[in-house]
């Protein structure tokens, strides 16, 4: 695998553009730009949408990488909604290089873009909902992953604010 290929923690950068294309039959979904690495677009196949029905995509802060592309894609191309927090903002292509100790330096050499020009890595998404996700409770690791945690077995499930409110947009929009 290319370095340029390499997947994120998060997932893959390419299953992210084809999951976005399921949705679009034009635009652009992605780019990949970097100082020393020329831009290269990711354009929607219009063969390869499978829908023009509504659309709401959830986001918060645990959002990252790849379904971050996906989002941007949905709402600057004004498909559909996206509803929920700014995500976490992470979209770089890195490279490894070893070093002859043993050792290896992580660089990261270009950044994936919204279809409006944004940097991900550094400008995050922003939902054109906002709806707090209500978990203020959340405890999260130093690499901002949410950890588990366990919750009384007699308590009921608190509501879920965002999905309710997507099914509501998702309700009001014409099919």
């Amino acid at each position: 695998m290319s370095d340029l290929t390499r997947p994120w923690a998060e997932g893959d950068p390419a299953e992210a553009v084809a999951t976005a294309n399921l949705f679009l039959n034009h635009g652009v979904i992605t780019y990949l730009a970097g100082q020393k690495y020329d831009r290269q677009n990711f354009n929607a196949d219009p063969e390869k949408a499978v829908t023009t029905l509504p659309l709401v995509v959830l986001v918060n802060r645990g959002t990252a990488g790849p379904g971050e592309i996906v989002a941007a894609a949905i709402l600057d191309n004004a498909r559909g909604d996206v509803l929920g927090e700014k995500t976490f903002g992470n979209g770089s292509v890195q490279k490894l290089i070893e070093i002859p100790d043993g050792s290896a330096l992580i660089l990261s050499i270009a950044k994936y873009y919204t279809p409006a020009g944004k940097a991900i890595e550094d400008a995050s998404v922003t939902p054109n909902i906002t709806v707090a996700s209500g978990d203020e409770d959340l405890v999260v690791d130093e690499d901002g992953n949410p950890k588990d945690t366990e919750q009384p077995k007699n308590a009921a499930p608190k509501p879920d604010e965002q999905l309710l409110r997507a099914v509501e947009v998702l309700k009001n929009r014409p099919s």
